[in-house]
């Protein structure tokens, strides 16, 4: 008969606890490298100049604005006067009774300002009665010189006419005073600075 063993009670082993996982540690997060700011440099601030005080003087008050054109009565407008019509250009035709042609010194003005070279051909060899002022009286009886002048206007004109007269109207010239109208008949004789007549008498 066999011996029976006696039975070894057999503990169990004490259960291992699980180890716990490794706790990671978070990363730390890199800060940025901070650059060093560069202090900027003094700028040198230029002390102001003294203000000297300006005395203001008193503002005068304003005017009042004037009204708006519209509302102001606009001044007429000047009407501009006419110019005077020039003197007519005669026909400088003789007259059938006497032959002579009958003019002013205004009407020889304007012919010979019209065309004077076909005025000088018309007047040429011509008996003419001229009616003018008198603007001078000349009598020089020891040079035999005697004539008027004669103008168009209380104004000397452009052309004037020079009336020659013989020694013996000498008296009659100088009871003549200038300023006056006459009437003088003669030889037309041509022109230079004035329209001469030659062999003048005066027409009553």
């Amino acid at each position: 008969m066999q011996e029976l063993k006696p039975l070894v009670r057999l503990e169990p082993e004490p259960l291992m606890e699980p180890e716990p996982p490794p706790v990671l540690e978070p990363e730390l997060e890199t800060e940025p490298e901070i650059t060093p700011e560069l202090e900027p440099e003094p700028v040198s601030v230029m002390e102001p100049e003294p203000v000297t005080e300006l005395v203001t003087e008193p503002v005068p008050e304003p005017e009042p604005a004037p009204a708006p054109a519209s509302e102001l009565e606009s001044p007429p407008e000047p009407v501009p006067e006419p110019e005077p019509a020039p003197a007519p250009v005669p026909e400088l035709e003789p007259e059938p009774a006497t032959g002579a042609i009958t003019v002013t010194v205004a009407e020889l003005n304007s012919a010979f300002n019209t065309d004077k070279a076909a005025t000088n051909a018309k007047l040429a060899d011509r008996v003419l009665k001229v009616t003018g002022i008198v603007d001078k009286i000349i009598v020089k009886d020891y040079l035999d010189i005697q004539y008027i002048l004669l103008t168009g206007n209380k104004a000397k004109g452009t052309w004037n006419v020079r009336c020659t007269f013989g020694k013996e109207y000498g008296p009659q010239l100088m009871q003549l005073t200038a300023g006056e109208t006459a009437a003088v008949q003669g030889k037309y004789g041509g022109y230079e600075r004035n329209v001469i007549l030659k062999d003048c008498v005066l027409v009553r």
